[in-house]
């Protein structure tokens, strides 16, 4: 294992790159040379057809905070290399090192379902989660006496909306389950959240999601990448911790699609 403190190895190998002073490196003593060289010829390795893909596809539609995250321990020249277009064998190095822990990114679009979900802005997926999860409050406590429902509102950012959520949830009758999960399996759900939290809601609504977006694939990594960091690691935790398993049943597609509808309006 090389030594030498990472970022002077890298400014060396990419100046060498840069001015193609390879032969000029090879001279050059030292741990900090020894680790360019290396660095150099691991690039050259990778020097083949289908190096080009070192990024991962659709790399930008990842939130610019997932970015940032990857290039933190890099300096100004290495960071506009990952996040640039170059595809020589130093940059096709550095890029799968800073974002090889990111996973393929669909196209920007409209949504209509599940796994459409992340060619939403983050904005949209955002609401779209907030969304469901007020949803699934109102369902846990649709049969509690108007007294407790005003009680519960108080104390909500968006209480004034409760009622109507409430309403919306009885009209469904006993379809509700097949909507929404079961009644406990909402107030599992949205036990533990401090609901005074604007964000409680978006949490609820990734756990709402969660089993069905574990039978998906990167589903779950694509919708954290989507989100700002700061959103998308803690949805993160929650799609893939105990609520992907229990309670076992997710809201269905009607729910989804009614989601998107209400809260994809807007950039």
């Amino acid at each position: 294992m090389i030594a030498a403190p990472a970022h002077v190895a890298e400014a060396l190998a990419i100046a060498a790159g840069r001015l193609d002073a390879a032969g000029a490196l090879a001279r050059l003593g030292g741990d900090d040379a020894l680790a360019a060289r290396a660095l150099l010829a691991r690039g050259a390795a990778l020097d083949r057809p289908g190096a080009a893909a070192a990024r991962p596809r659709g790399w930008r539609q990842c939130d610019r905070s997932w970015l940032d995250l990857a290039c933190v321990d890099l300096d100004a020249a290495a960071r506009a290399i990952v996040l640039g277009d170059r595809a020589d064998p130093l940059a096709i190095w550095l890029a799968r090192r800073a974002l090889g822990r990111l996973v393929p990114m669909p196209e920007p679009g409209p949504a209509t379902g599940l796994i459409e979900l992340p060619r939403l802005s983050a904005r949209a997926l955002a609401r779209v989660l907030v969304t469901i999860g007020r949803r699934q409050l109102a369902h846990a406590i649709a049969t509690g006496a108007p007294a407790e429902h005003a009680a519960v509102a108080r104390r909500l950012p968006w209480g004034g909306e409760l009622a109507g959520e409430v309403a919306a949830v009885r009209s469904l009758g006993a379809g509700a389950p097949a909507i929404l999960g079961a009644r406990r399996s909402a107030a599992a759900r949205a036990a533990g959240l401090d609901w005074t939290d604007p964000m409680a809601a978006l949490t609820a609504g990734v756990r709402a999601i969660a089993p069905a977006v574990r039978r998906c694939g990167d589903l779950d990594r694509q919708l954290a990448q989507r989100l700002p960091y700061a959103l998308g690691a803690p949805a993160l935790r929650e799609l893939t911790g105990p609520f992907a398993d229990d309670p076992p049943d997710p809201v269905g597609a009607v729910e989804i699609r009614r989601a998107i509808d209400r809260g994809s309006v807007g950039p």
